[in-house]
């Protein structure tokens, strides 16, 4: 086993990752549901528009806010999915079936970390792909957090899944 996959396998690297990932999807959360003028003020480019019905609410209107507060609670999930499996690798020995070898643990890991890559690697993809393509949005034009984020964690989240579906 190469040493890159040998990091991305331990203990202290899997609980990085998944408080990483359990913090940004917490960010999206708390951003979309309960800040979203805030939050379409940041990456939306509505102010410079043409158009007087979308300059004149950059913050984006009750219709918009409702569509992010949605999107927000649907980050709940991924909260409780990377919460929960660093619980468990919180509370038990390293030397325990579940955390380490090829045990529930291994498939909890692919499990969880494939959920969460989606999650992840879905938006990167509209942020670099559709996102870019517009006008509409700063994502994906450059090293806006968001695109960057999303895009770090798929590569770790698939990088961990890929590194022990081959140690098998």
């Amino acid at each position: 086993m190469s040493d890159l996959a040998s990091i991305m396998l331990s203990r202290g690297f899997l609980k990085a990752l998944y408080t990483g990932n359990m913090l940004w999807h917490t960010s999206a959360f708390i951003h979309f549901s309960f800040r979203p003028q805030h939050t379409l003020l940041r990456v939306g480019r509505r102010i410079n528009s043409s158009n007087p019905a979308i300059s004149s609410t950059p913050g984006g209107d009750a219709w918009h806010h409702d569509i992010l507060d949605y999107l927000g609670k649907i980050n709940l999930g991924f909260v409780a999915l990377a919460a929960l499996r660093l619980t468990v690798l919180l509370k038990t020995r390293s030397s325990s079936p579940e955390v380490v070898g090829n045990g529930l643990g291994e498939d909890l890991d692919v499990l969880a970390l494939t959920v969460l890559g989606i999650a992840n690697a879905s938006q990167a993809w509209n942020n670099l792909v559709v996102l870019r393509k517009t006008d509409r949005w700063i994502l994906g034009k450059g090293f806006d957090r968001i695109t960057v984020l999303d895009t770090v964690f798929a590569v770790l989240d698939f990088g961990v899944v890929v590194a022990k579906i081959l140690k098998r």
